[in-house]
């Protein structure tokens, strides 16, 4: 058991899971990590990301979902598994794992009715559309039913013949044995529909087929607590399937999560351990083990997890992509050093949007295993004299990276704490695990010896007294006048400045969003729920449009509640606050964005309407970077600079760019 907390215990022991033994209850969920060829077949940064975590300590981890069959959509990049091609890439994956004492299955399913832009048909049980992208599906025939069934029981062959330890059935999340459980979607008449026994018959012959296949191998289900929807299936019938599936006696366990509409992963908004209750109630009418997901970030909510009788295993899916190393920092007693998941889905979630493989936010070399594996663990060939000027997240990477190679390190920063404007940010409703990061970056640089130097304004000559070999700047972007406006103005406020309370607005309230990330939205919030009367205005079709879906979904969500007028294709031209009442002239980009003709096809510019819009205050999101620090620096001290200093970034670029750079010192 090692130096591992009592309070953990619970979590290092055992676990027997059909013919496995899982060496403790903490697994790595399936999930999409885009590590695919141009044949979808996992390729060799699959096997390096897998296998990190499998040394890492986790007890099993799964694959991603793989399609069984080619009528299947294939959005964010999941497998193909329909042919002997993919065996090999099996073999590698399992040969991985295992050296380090994981157990590994892939996950199995077809994606029904989600369609992905595709020149493919849909199929599903009945031609009626659920899913976000609304097309419509044809009735699978039943002769296509039969081709599906083989089709599971075919891929899962293949898996076990490659060395997997079984398989996971996807049979909640709205794929396609979800889309013939619930009455929402399965409209037949034949015998798979118009009753719950005949809409099960689907999933048992699936299950039923597999298990023929793969013998005594590993059998998990992945099921849903409650579609979450409205007219589809919710707890009690979902218990109801989850007895019948049991009463078969043929699986080994069951992993329960949650959603109809795609695996939806809970962002920072939801409260953590949300799913907890729908695998508590599922163990109690089962009798086979049970893991549940869902925003389970640590290993103390893991441990009070199993010990409360909510799962006998937990998947902690996306504290792994944070930090692979979870497992053995705990059983090393070494819980204070595991890099938090935040929750914010932006790399883990939203790479797989951009068609890009996974990575994390506060974690480079997620995702890039192979390149940047060793780099932190390797001393630098000569130990130097580092300066960092500024904590926020470029800075603080910079620094632990620099002292995890070795080097002395000094960092200075203007504030009382460490972690820059990602503290202001974390104010905001629903985004205050932002903060986890930054306090785990300035846990980490102070147990590594940096010294740090807060509440100092570096200048020049202070640096210049350190006699460093290398100087970085990470001294970040300072909100400044927008260029739409006349002069400045008491009246005309920072976004960050109204997040951070000063000052408190009061009356009209316009937020101009020229960021297109979170920092306006923030602001409208707490001017709204000042109690102000607020109108978001922004050049673009949609607010934030750099941001996550489920995240704007998130804001969007409360600036409803919160009654945020929005003003959507309108950019600022000019801003005069002269008069009694501050008034935006705002132009409308149709004249910047559109392209018109006259009646002989000739390109032509219309001028865009001009509206005004009252106001008793007007929030910007208008920054330049902080670089008076390069003209104050010797010409003989190497200079670098990192994160918004060379222009504004996203935490993620940030942080990436900053671990890059002090890589090469």
């Amino acid at each position: 058991m090692g130096m591992t907390s009592a309070h953990l215990r619970s979590l290092v022991e055992p676990l027997r899971l059909g013919p496995v033994t899982l060496r403790n209850r903490i697994v790595v969920t399936a999930h999409a990590t885009h590590n695919i060829d141009t044949e979808h077949l996992p390729n060799d940064d699959d096997v390096a990301y897998f296998a990190e975590r499998a040394k890492g300590g986790a007890a099993m981890v799964s694959m991603g979902t793989t399609a069984v069959h080619p009528s299947s959509p294939t959005p964010y990049g999941i497998y193909h598994n329909f042919d002997d091609r993919i065996v090999e890439r099996y073999e590698r994956l399992s040969e991985a794992v295992h050296a380090h004492g994981a157990v590994i299955v892939p996950q199995l399913g077809h994606m029904g009715g989600r369609t992905d832009g595709g020149d493919g048909g849909v199929w599903a049980p009945s031609g009626f559309s659920h899913h976000l992208y609304g097309s419509v599906p044809r009735e699978m025939t039943r002769r296509q039913v039969d081709e599906i069934v083989e089709a599971f029981a075919s891929a899962a062959e293949r898996a076990v013949r490659g060395g997997m330890d079984g398989v996971e059935i996807a049979v909640g999340h709205g794929q396609l044995v979800n889309l013939f459980l619930s009455p929402l979607t399965n409209r037949r008449a034949d015998e798979y529909g118009g009753s719950d026994e005949a809409r099960f018959l689907f999933c048992r012959r699936v299950l039923e087929a597999v298990r023929e296949r793969i013998g005594g191998a590993l059998l998990m289900v992945r099921v849903n607590g409650s579609d979450e929807t409205e007219g589809s299936l919710d707890t009690d019938a979902w218990l109801d399937i989850d007895q019948r599936i049991d009463e078969l006696g043929i699986v080994d366990g069951m992993n329960v999560s949650a959603n109809f509409n795609g695996s939806v992963i809970p962002t920072m908004a939801v409260r953590r351990g949300c799913y907890l209750h729908y695998a508590r109630a599922v163990r109690e009418r089962v009798g086979l083990p049970v893991g549940a997901v869902g925003r389970i970030t640590d290993p103390a909510m893991a441990a009070a997890a199993i010990e409360a009788g909510d799962a006998d295993f937990v998947g902690m899916t996306r504290a792994h992509i944070a930090d692979p190393h979870l497992v053995t920092k705990m059983l090393e007693g070494r819980e204070d050093e595991i890099r938090p998941c935040i929750g914010c889905i932006q790399m883990c979630q939203g790479e797989l949007g951009r068609h890009r493989n996974v990575k994390c936010v506060y974690n480079p070399v997620t995702g890039r295993e192979r390149f940047l594996g060793d780099i932190e663990t390797t001393t630098a060939p000569t130990s130097r004299r580092v300066v960092v000027v500024g904590g926020g997240p470029a800075g603080l990477e910079t620094a632990r990276v620099s002292a995890l190679r070795g080097h002395d390190v000094t960092l200075f920063d203007e504030r009382p704490d460490t972690g820059g404007t990602v503290r202001i940010a974390a104010r905001t409703e629903g985004r205050d695990g932002l903060v986890d990061a930054v306090d785990w970056l300035g846990n980490e640089v102070r147990r590594l010896g940096v010294d740090l130097r807060l509440r100092r304004t570096a200048e020049g000559r202070d640096i210049a007294a350190l006699d460093p070999d290398i100087v970085v700047l990470a001294t970040g972007a300072a909100e400044t006048l927008p260029q739409w406006a006349a002069r400045d103005h008491r009246r005309l406020v920072a976004a960050a400045d109204v997040v951070s309370g000063h000052p408190v607005l009061s009356g009209r309230v316009v937020v101009v969003d020229e960021h297109h990330r979170t920092n306006a939205m923030s602001a409208a919030l707490v001017a709204a729920r000042a109690g102000c009367e607020v109108t978001f205005v922004t050049a673009t079709p949609g607010p934030a449009e750099l941001v996550e879906p489920e995240v704007r979904d998130d804001f969007l969500t409360l600036m409803h509640e919160a009654r945020i007028a929005i003003r959507c294709s309108t950019k600022v031209t000019e801003f005069d606050p002269a008069g009694p009442r501050l008034l935006c002239h705002l132009g409308g980009v149709e004249a910047l964005t559109y392209r018109h003709t006259d009646d002989h096809g000739r390109p032509v510019v219309r001028p865009s309407e001009v509206v005004e819009l009252e106001a008793d205050w007007v929030v910007h999101t208008w920054t330049e970077p902080r670089s008076e620090l390069f003209d104050e620096l010797p010409d003989d001290v190497t200079v670098h600079a990192v994160g918004d200093v060379m222009n504004p970034h996203r935490i993620e670029g940030a942080v990436h760019a900053a671990f890059r750079l002090a890589a090469t010192f």
